[in-house]
């Protein structure tokens, strides 16, 4: 999936790894306004990465026959499965994540991201506790960032990172806080009305659906600022001829200012 300001945000606190907690207010009252939209059952479906799939009689068979094998696995096998994880051998670096200057950008001091696979961030190739993920199953493969849950100071990079690799999913596997202990920063807006302000970027709350086990919360990211020179200069090393004369480039000015005086009237 930190630095965050705003009424809808938690205090800072000086050490999340042992600090004790009250409960979490990440569903406030405003999660059941009944004047929200709901997600559609089209945009569940594209949120979907691995499409459920029609299979034969023949195919359907095989199936059963593997969910009796990881049962018999599960009640006999699986713990000893699990030792043989647990003490091989880790071949990788954690240079990155021990440097002085990254320390307090780690959530836990014995979970580092490998320097072989870590995120970079920028042009610097600024650091993150997150690391890329390839996984081939059954001839696919699959994509993956994996990260901590975020701290106070790391909320910006956080977000800079999944605007940087394109990230159109966040999937939040922890709990903001378990046994009164914090185990993730509250990274997103929680209200409609009030989007999360960050260094670059603000983070709009746009829908939502509660559902049994989990929350989906669709975001939309707008950037605080941009440089059309940069653009143009980015639209020239990949095409040539692009923008080619004075009068272009100052039309590229104008239709941003157009743009934006709509939307200041609109608001």
């Amino acid at each position: 999936m930190w630095s965050a300001s705003g009424s809808f945000l938690r205090d800072k606190w000086s050490s999340e790894d042992d600090e004790l907690a009250g409960p979490s207010h990440t569903v406030s009252s405003r999660l059941h306004d009944t004047r929200i939209q709901i997600v559609s059952e089209r945009e569940l479906a594209q949120l979907a990465q691995v499409r459920p799939l029609i299979f034969s009689f023949h195919e359907q068979s095989a199936i059963k026959d593997c969910f009796k094998m990881l049962q018999k696995k599960v009640e006999y096998e699986i713990i000893q499965e699990f030792m043989d994880l647990e003490y091989k051998n880790l071949t990788g670096q954690f240079n990155s994540g021990n440097e002085p200057c990254n320390r307090d950008k780690n959530r836990y001091r014995d979970i580092l991201p490998y320097d072989s696979t870590r995120v970079p961030l920028g042009e610097n190739k600024d650091y993150i506790n997150a690391n890329y993920i390839r996984i081939i199953n059954a001839g696919e493969e699959y994509f993956y960032i994996a990260t901590q849950g975020p701290l106070p100071g790391t909320t910006d990079d956080f977000w800079q990172m999944v605007l940087e690799n394109n990230a159109n999913i966040i999937v939040m596997i922890t709990r903001e806080i378990e046994d009164r202990i914090i185990k993730c920063h509250h990274y997103w807006p929680i209200s409609m009305k009030e989007p999360l302000e960050l260094r670059n970027c603000h983070i709009f709350l746009e829908n939502y659906q509660i559902l049994q086990y989990f929350i989906i919360r669709i975001f939309q990211v707008v950037r605080k600022s941009f440089n059309i020179k940069n653009i143009v200069a980015q639209m020239r090393e990949q095409r040539y001829g692009m923008i080619q004369t004075k009068e272009q480039y100052c039309f590229c000015y104008k239709i941003v200012l157009e743009v934006l005086r709509k939307i200041v009237t609109f608001n």
